[in-house]
């Protein structure tokens, strides 16, 4: 309950970070923690359903036009004439177990091409280069090769992906969020100098790492929701800059003027 209370009173407003400006940083620590460990399992979880109507998709189109094939002691077994290519305008498929070499069609981004004891996958994704990977059949279990097998091959990697894929999650955002809360940190400590009432680097920290449970938050919501034509990044950095500001104005300590002397008698005169 304290951390879901402190989530909600960091996401209502600036004056609410004084009370964690002078936490030791361990507590701090803490909580971006368990934030990052949540998020990244709503992520996550969110993920399977994706995963599985891309692995339904997948299965279709590979069942078009298939050749006959199957797995046996990590070789495959044909007598389909050679070689056979079948997919669509998205994924090709291709099947040579003649070729000892091989090679993706570079007239299509994304595919798979099998050969006798191994096949080579490879995507292509926006603004990155083509990623390849040549992956031995040595262990995959024995069986007809069609959209089923590939259901069920995919679901049981599933359940072992996504604990590895949360974890990963938790240690890319941790790490991401502590050298931006260092970075800003470092930055701000050499403009507090000139201020009338700097802030310490420690409190700069706190502030830094309780301020990216705003744009976390609203960044998880978004992937979730899956809206289109949203750029995360830019999206995170709005928010986090909005409550980095906000927050560090709010949690600095106000110089009290001194008030003028009341006039004396002379000054009557």
């Amino acid at each position: 309950m304290n951390f879901l209370r402190t989530v909600f009173v960091l996401c209502t407003g600036f004056a609410s970070y004084r009370a964690y400006r002078d936490l030791p940083l361990s507590s701090s620590l803490k909580h971006l923690v368990k934030l990052i460990a949540l998020l990244a399992l709503v992520l996550a979880v969110c993920a399977i359903p994706l995963a599985l109507n891309w692995t339904d998709r997948i299965a279709g189109v590979f069942d078009e036009h298939r050749p006959d094939f199957s797995i046996q002691n990590g070789r495959i077994v044909t007598h389909a004439p050679q070689p056979a290519i079948w997919g669509n305008n998205s994924i090709r498929f291709i099947l040579d177990t003649t070729n000892t070499a091989l090679a993706r069609d570079t007239n299509f981004e994304n595919g798979v091409a099998f050969n006798a004891d191994s096949f080579l996958c490879w995507m292509t994704t926006s603004n990155a280069p083509t990623s390849e990977r040549l992956v031995s059949l040595r262990g995959f279990p024995d069986g007809v090769v069609n959209g089923d097998y590939f259901r069920h091959l995919t679901r049981a990697m599933l359940w072992l992906l996504l604990p590895i894929g949360w974890v990963m999650l938790v240690v890319l955002g941790i790490l991401g969020c502590m050298l931006q809360a260092y970075f800003f940190s470092a930055v701000a400590s050499l403009l507090e100098r000139s201020m009338p009432s700097p802030l310490k680097l420690s409190q700069l920290l706190n502030i830094a790492i309780h301020a990216a449970t705003p744009p976390a938050i609203v960044v998880t919501i978004y992937s979730v929701l899956r809206l289109p034509g949203l750029n995360m990044w830019v999206v995170y950095l709005i928010v986090y800059g909005i409550f980095l500001v906000g927050a560090s104005n709010a949690c600095r300590d106000r110089v009290q003027r001194a008030e003028p002397p009341p006039p004396m008698p002379d000054d009557l005169l």
